[in-house]
């Protein structure tokens, strides 16, 4: 009798023991209360990624006409307001190849999340498509300045080769959008 009731006791120690070990084993396998709350704050937080990028001052708007022989309104030492060369160097308005495809804007310097010297930065060299509203004729442009002045009533300032290959003057309409890239500067 004394060694069934040992071996019972034996058995029911060893069952202790396998149940001992399970319920450990399955304490591991759950996680403990702080990451159950991290992750139960994974799920329920959601994740905000701030892709935010400065606009496009107008889609539409008329056109001025800027740099060139016939711009008297440029001193011989005024910069342009996007820094177009490495290090925030800003290049001289008379640098300009007025022939090439270049185009200015009234840009939103203040953006959220950036400093208005990286929007700058963000904005300089930027391409634009511009589209002559009336004959459809499209040509790319680089962004290189700020302009023109808001009391002109006036939305953006091309070069002169520009505006002479979309077959606009100054106060003509056009359309604007961010072009690729990757597209070169002119005519599309």
């Amino acid at each position: 009798m004394k060694e069934a009731k040992s071996s019972s006791k034996k058995g029911t120690a060893s069952k202790k023991s396998v149940e001992a070990d399970t319920k450990s084993s399955a304490r591991a396998a759950q996680p403990s209360n702080q990451e159950r709350a991290r992750q139960s704050e994974e799920k329920t937080t959601p994740v905000v990624v701030t892709t935010e990028q400065p606009e496009l001052p107008a889609p539409h708007g008329k056109i001025s006409i800027f740099g060139g022989p016939k711009d008297r309104g440029i001193k011989a030492d005024d910069k342009l307001a996007l820094p177009t060369g490495p290090h925030g160097v800003y290049e001289r308005v008379r640098s300009l190849n007025p022939k090439s495809f270049y185009c200015s804007m009234r840009w939103n310097y203040h953006v959220h999340h950036m400093a208005p010297e990286d929007v700058k930065r963000w904005w300089a060299n930027k391409k634009l498509q511009i589209t002559n509203s009336k004959t459809g004729a499209a040509i790319v442009a680089r962004a290189v300045d700020y302009g023109p002045h808001e009391n002109t009533g006036l939305d953006i300032g091309l070069s002169p080769g520009a505006a002479e290959a979309l077959g606009v003057e100054a106060g003509d309409e056009v359309d604007i959008a961010l072009a690729d890239p990757k597209l070169a500067l002119g005519p599309k």
